[in-house]
């Protein structure tokens, strides 16, 4: 009986040395396992990782000049020309009109002298034919056209012929910048004053 649970015992023994061996190799080859699946997981890891590109630096050269853009000369706009002032066209001094009328020109007026029965006149409405009909031998057709175009009465209308227009004249547009003055003149009569003269200029408007 002793021989037998001798027997036994060495048995049971080998069978648990070769449970403990079978579990030690069993262990060593999960560790293994493990081992490469990390190496292999690592290694992919690394396969798929973003490689870091360093900025790609261009060297252009030098930089050409930027050209400017060309100048453009703008042409000024055309200035209107300002019309050129009346000119008489009886000769400097003096000069003898139709009806017994003197015209004494200067530099900046010509002055008539009308001094007769016929011409002189202390009424607005014969003051003005007398200018009508002397006027345009003073100045010429473009006075003449500016008369024609002013209503027969505007002129006499203008003012007092004995008061008031020896001082402020009468007016005459002849264009946009120039218009004829003429300032009546008068002397002593027996019955009042008198129109015996009238001056003329041009007058800028």
């Amino acid at each position: 009986m002793l021989r037998g649970a001798a027997g036994a015992i060495v048995v049971a023994t080998g069978l648990a040395a070769t449970a403990l061996g079978a579990t030690a190799l069993r262990d060593k080859k999960n560790l293994a396992k493990r081992g490469d699946s990390a190496r292999s997981t690592a290694s992919t890891q690394a396969v798929h990782a973003p490689v870091p590109v360093a900025p790609t630096t261009v060297d252009s050269g030098p930089m050409a000049p930027v050209a400017a853009p060309p100048t453009v000369a703008v042409a000024p706009a055309p200035v209107a020309a300002k019309p050129v002032a009346p000119t008489p066209i009886v000769q400097m001094g003096s000069s003898s009109l139709a009806g017994g009328i003197d015209a004494q020109r200067t530099d900046s007026a010509v002055t008539l002298s009308f001094d007769t029965p016929m011409s002189r006149t202390r009424r607005p409405e014969k003051f003005e034919q007398l200018v009508r009909s002397t006027l345009p031998s003073i100045y010429g057709k473009k006075v003449d056209s500016a008369l024609t175009a002013m209503p027969s009465g505007s002129l006499a209308k203008q003012g007092d012929l004995l008061t008031e227009l020896p001082s402020r004249g009468l007016r005459i547009p002849i264009d946009s910048a120039w218009e004829i003055r003429v300032f009546p003149e008068t002397r002593k009569g027996v019955d009042g004053p008198l129109v015996v003269r009238y001056r003329a200029s041009a007058v800028a408007r």
